[in-house]
């Protein structure tokens, strides 16, 4: 179970266009660094998980509960920061929908030639290509709504693969006499 879940950042290239909220967040051109150093972070987690309970090895089986609250507080706080900053916008002619994720403040040029208009209404206008979301909206608000983003979705993730390691280790623990 622990290798599924740090897998879901690759795997999410596969899940279909209209599906792709289910996985790995729209981070922009870090999107693939930041798939590959989650799965790489993950696959850390397992270790992490096994080098700690060796000190305290009969806590294992409390740090499997704590791992999952974690886990469900992450994945909440995650889904109101995808809700807030990830916009889908569909494309007729081509028959897809493109996510992407936007800022939570407009640039100047954007308040001046847009102020009216909606997210969405500005991405279907100006397209959903890096260059015009830089363009607008501010790099503060797009860096935190990103790492924001990343990180409660990377941190989902890292604790249910901890939990699911600790769980294989209390497990073989428990059958040791």
């Amino acid at each position: 179970m622990a290798g599924l879940f740090f897998s879901i950042p690759l795997s999410s290239k596969l899940i279909p266009a209209a599906h792709s909220g289910y996985g790995f967040p729209p981070l922009g051109s870090a999107d693939g660094a930041a798939r590959v150093g989650t799965v790489v972070l993950a696959l850390a987690t397992t270790y992490f998980a096994f080098f700690s309970r060796a000190p305290l090895p009969n806590r294992t089986g409390k740090r499997i509960p704590a791992a999952i609250v974690f886990a469900f507080i992450c994945l909440c706080v995650y889904i109101g920061l995808f809700l807030r900053f990830v916009r889908t916008i569909d494309i007729p002619s081509k028959n897809i929908s493109v996510q992407v994720s936007v800022g939570y403040e407009r640039t100047e040029f954007a308040k001046i030639n847009f102020n009216a208009d909606t997210d969405w209404e500005l991405l279907r206008d100006r397209g959903t290509g890096e260059e015009e979301i830089w363009r607008l909206w501010t790099a503060r608000s797009l860096l935190t709504s990103r790492l924001s983003l990343y990180t409660t979705y990377s941190l989902f993730i890292f604790s249910l693969v901890a939990a699911f390691s600790w769980g294989v280790l209390y497990q073989e623990n428990e059958r040791r006499p």
